[in-house]
């Protein structure tokens, strides 16, 4: 099995809204982690996407952690994660600071993992941070993009199914829209007319409605960040071409890709 580590962003350049300190996935391998306690001088994000691990905290708090496990630490508090000796995960890492963040109230409570219902789409978080910013204009909205995806760390959804929460991580990491509707009600166990009718409820929108606003974010992100062409674009979200991404945009936000892209 592979062992490698990709850091994507280091020492973002510092902003009105804060700084991006250094993001980075650790892929299928042993995270470079003391197990003594440590102290960071921005917030800790951690997403563990596969394996599991152990968490230790100041407060006395220690514990087992699996896929899923969204590790929130406060600036300044010490603190460590890590694979047992030997063992492998896969993890999604972020620091960062400002005062953009200080305005987020789950951020500043307590320590550690906490299980999101329904999970963050992991995809969305990686196209916000794969794209380093050349400009400073360009790291604010970065910052933004992080601070919208991490207000949904704390949401939960005590009143949806579990298929439909399953379905519903699915769909949000489905930026290409190449998986069949048909295909995750069947994984669900539901034929497509009550998946559908259970999902418009519990979630407030179809699942093509929901897979749509996800993709179109992801869109508006990339447009912000980065320097791709509208083709690219569309091509990366598998929109048939830049002029259906354009219309679908349009109708989605009320601007065109260019006109959003200029603001």
């Amino acid at each position: 099995m592979s062992q490698r580590t990709i850091v994507t962003i280091a020492e973002g350049p510092e902003t009105r809204l804060g700084r991006l300190v250094l993001a980075g996935e650790v892929i299928d391998s042993e995270p470079i982690m003391s197990s003594a306690l440590r102290v960071m001088d921005g917030y800790v994000l951690s997403v563990l996407i596969d394996g599991e691990g152990n968490y230790r905290d100041a407060d006395g708090r220690a514990e087992r952690i699996t896929a899923g496990a969204h590790t929130i630490v406060p600036p300044g508090f010490p603190h460590t994660y890590h694979t047992d000796p030997g063992e492998r995960w896969t993890e999604l890492f972020v620091v960062f600071t400002g005062p953009l963040f200080d305005s987020i109230q789950h951020l500043s409570g307590p320590a550690g993992p906490r299980y999101p219902v329904p999970l963050p789409a992991i995809e969305a978080l990686r196209t916000v941070l794969r794209a380093p910013p050349k400009t400073r204009r360009a790291a604010e909205h970065q910052l933004v993009a992080l601070a919208d995806w991490l207000v949904d760390v704390e949401d939960t959804a005590d009143d949806v199914s579990m298929e439909i929460l399953d379905a519903m991580g699915r769909l949000a990491d489905d930026l290409t829209a190449s998986t069949d509707l048909r295909a995750v009600a069947a994984e669900a166990g539901l034929s497509y007319d009550t998946f559908r009718r259970r999902f418009a409820k519990q979630v407030g929108q179809t699942p093509a409605a929901f897979r749509s606003e996800r993709r179109l974010q992801a869109a508006a992100t990339l447009l912000r960040l980065t320097d791709l062409t509208h083709r690219e674009i569309a091509r990366t979200l598998g929109f048939a071409d830049e002029f259906h991404l354009s219309r679908r945009f349009r109708a989605q936000f009320g601007v065109s890709p260019r006109d959003y892209r200029r603001t």
